[in-house]
């Protein structure tokens, strides 16, 4: 089984910038592009607000449990539904998280995490001129 993952790191606004032009190049010359998703924060601070550990956890039990509502997975958190729904939200919205039609629960919607593996990246070469001490 081939394993789907998502690559999610920290890169600079220039880095991106720069990786996203060299996207739409190889777009206009038909050349291949990179197979897995990637999501990138521009600072650590940024990257924290996002996979805190309460939506981390999250991400695991979804993973696992499969919960086929939102309230089903709110009750298997032990969390609030506001709050796991508002959580949940912010993860699609960044694209961590699908919502598929529930297969048990009538109209409700069922979390899905569509990849396998999160595989995290942070350079530890600081740009040009940032000392990173204060």
């Amino acid at each position: 089984m081939k394993v789907k993952r998502v690559k999610v790191g920290i890169k600079s606004w220039e880095e991106n910038k720069k990786e996203l032009q060299s996207i739409f190049r190889r777009t206009e010359e038909k050349s291949t592009l990179p197979a897995e998703g990637s999501l990138f924060f521009v600072d650590i601070e940024t990257f924290r607000k996002c996979l805190t550990p309460k939506r981390l956890t999250l991400l695991w039990v979804v993973a696992e449990k499969h919960p086929q509502s939102v309230r089903a997975l709110a009750s298997l958190l032990g969390r609030e539904v506001k709050n796991v729904s508002g959580d949940l939200e912010y993860l699609r919205q960044v694209g961590l998280v699908e919502f598929r039609p529930s297969t048990t629960h009538g109209n409700a919607r069922a979390p899905v995490v569509p990849y396998d593996r999160l595989d995290l990246s942070l350079d530890l070469r600081r740009p040009a001129g940032e000392t990173g001490v204060s």
